[in-house]
């Protein structure tokens, strides 16, 4: 009777430790599209990032996609203002 005492316990300790684990990356993948959103990045491929990879890879994209936007952004902003016969800053 003990042993199955103790395997019921076990299974509910795995169990509770498997929706801890999902909870986990239910909030990993929130945080994550709210971060994109905030940049005006597409959130699915981050997310696929996550689900395939894991959270390091998924936020190495982030910061990519964020970076690659700024330069773009700033590139569009030096042309506009080479068009408008202004020096270029850099």
């Amino acid at each position: 009777m003990g042993v199955l005492m103790r395997d019921a316990f076990m299974w509910s300790k795995e169990h509770h430790t498997a929706w801890l684990n999902e909870l986990e990356f239910a909030e990993i993948a929130r945080t994550l599209k709210a971060m994109a959103r905030d940049q005006g990045l597409e959130t699915d491929a981050i997310i696929n990032e996550l689900v395939h990879f894991g959270v390091d890879a998924a936020f190495a994209l982030l910061s990519v996609q964020a970076e690659t936007g700024r330069i773009h952004e700033r590139r569009m902003a030096a042309r506009k203002m080479n068009r408008a016969g202004m020096a270029l800053v850099n």
